[in-house]
């Protein structure tokens, strides 16, 4: 395990912290800076959760998600703890000079990362930011509460694929065991707001972007799109396009699932899940994404066949 000491250190010695993480915030991210929110303002901090964007609407009941905000307040921060983020340039254009944040603190957990910060603490073998989270309270002394758990286990749920893949481990199934033993969450009440609660929407858009899935390099590779169009042909919203690529990566022989999206800021966005064969992560890297061996993203320029082709032959190298 990593030394989460300094940052232990520098946490304890803050007052007033900023929590952020990448924009287009997601389960493992929102539920990690939930925790962090309770833990810290429990002994005595001020927290200030930040993001341009909004948390997913099946997120939004976790704890201290309700004060995240889109425009920082007035004032300085002792510390600012970044989750979830492999590279400094996810954070966004708007992201506050250094005199805003103070010392940034980065708890991260992707294999293919760009180390950026004063104090990057990252573990490819923690299944999730949570976990490092849970940690990082044991070295400050500090009881998980029953306000921080709920943020902890979705973290655990979002990143396992509900303990299902490849980085779900015993550390994993530990801290989930203490979570519902000890402090009282619901697996299923859990599982009810993430996924058995879904707008019809999303079925609509998930229906759409099945039909149009190709299989590639014999039959290894499944590619599906979502354009801005089926979106709103669906009257969905794009938070619904979440997870949808592992339909692709779930079909007979497919090694390797890929999303391709349009990105908010121009260009296209790549979302790779993959079996065993492919890492997906290496596969995103040298476009200026990243990730884990199971699942990563990029930004790739337009147009979209171009982008296709890209990361088609990508996949066909790493298939060779």
């Amino acid at each position: 395990m990593i030394d989460l000491g300094p940052a232990a250190a520098a946490v304890a010695g803050a007052r007033r912290v900023l929590l952020t993480c990448h924009l287009g915030p997601d389960g493992d991210s929102i539920g990690s800076l939930s925790a962090l929110a309770a833990l810290l303002r429990e002994n005595a901090r001020e927290a200030v959760v930040y993001n341009p964007d909004p948390a997913p609407r099946n997120l939004k009941w976790l704890p201290h998600v309700d004060t995240l905000v889109h425009k920082l307040p007035p004032g300085a921060f002792d510390a600012t703890i970044v989750v979830d983020c492999g590279d400094a340039k996810l954070l966004g254009k708007t992201f506050p000079e250094r005199s805003v944040t103070g010392p940034l603190i980065v708890l991260d957990h992707h294999a293919s990362s760009r180390p950026f910060g004063d104090i990057y603490a990252c573990d490819p073998g923690a299944a999730s930011v949570g976990v490092l989270v849970a940690r990082l309270a044991r070295a400050l002394g500090w009881a998980i509460s029953p306000q921080a758990a709920p943020g902890l286990y979705v973290s655990l749920v979002s990143d396992t694929g509900s303990f299902r893949y490849a980085n779900t481990n015993a550390e994993a199934f530990a801290l989930a065991g203490h979570l519902v033993a000890d402090l009282g969450v619901s697996p299923w009440e859990v599982a009810q707001a993430l996924g058995e609660e879904v707008p019809l929407a999303r079925w609509r858009l998930l229906a759409q972007a099945l039909a149009g899935i190709t299989l590639e390099l014999d039959g290894r590779v499944a590619v599906m799109i979502i354009t801005d169009e089926m979106v709103r042909g669906c009257g969905a919203r794009w938070e619904h396009t979440e997870g949808l690529v592992n339909y692709a990566r779930a079909i007979e022989g497919v090694e390797c699932g890929v999303l391709l999206t349009p990105a908010r800021d121009g260009g296209i966005r790549a979302s790779l899940r993959s079996k065993r064969r492919i890492d997906a992560g290496a596969i995103c890297a040298p476009f200026g994404g990243g990730g884990h061996p199971g699942a990563a993203g990029c930004l790739l320029e337009g147009p979209i066949e171009d982008a296709r082709a890209r990361i088609l032959g990508a996949l066909a190298a790493a298939l060779a």
